[in-house]
């Protein structure tokens, strides 16, 4: 398995249409499709498993304007999601080792990633941590489905 990440252009997104996730994780995250009709300052990413689509991310460019534990200069993680089919094989923790020299290259203004992760999501903080992001220690609280994990990954 050879997991690369690449950049998804707006026009793009139908590529993601059949992409589902189970019931248990649909507080955690949504579909590329609504997280990237928000208007915000997003940009898609696609996560490959030997060339085909399994999974999506958005890196948030105005991250820090929304978030006050972000300070200016960071970039955030948002809506990381593996396509249901596709969960269980290792691509997560593949895509989460990737991350730091992809968006080093992608966005070399930015010295730092922040994530939020739900606090009952522990899978997903473990990949994270493996990763290279470490736990700030503090909690999110203002999110919609509970306490979260504010996550940092390095980029400078």
């Amino acid at each position: 398995m050879s997991v690369t990440l690449s950049p998804l252009p707006g026009k793009d997104l139908n590529r993601l249409a059949g992409f589902s996730l189970p019931p248990d994780q649909a507080g955690f995250a949504d579909l590329p499709t609504i997280t990237m009709s928000t208007g915000a300052a997003r940009d898609g990413h696609v996560i490959l498993s030997d060339g085909k689509p399994v999974g999506f991310f958005a890196i948030d460019r105005d991250y820090a304007d929304h978030h006050d534990f972000a300070p200016e200069g960071v970039i955030g993680l948002r809506q990381f999601m593996i396509d249901h089919a596709a969960q269980g094989k290792g691509h997560a923790s593949a895509a989460c080792r990737a991350l730091k020299p992809y968006l080093q290259a992608q966005y070399p203004g930015a010295y730092a990633c922040y994530l939020t992760v739900n606090c009952r999501n522990p899978n997903a903080r473990k990949a994270y941590l493996k990763g290279g992001f470490f736990d700030t220690g503090a909690l999110y609280l203002d999110g919609g489905f509970g306490p979260q994990h504010i996550m940092r990954l390095d980029l400078a």
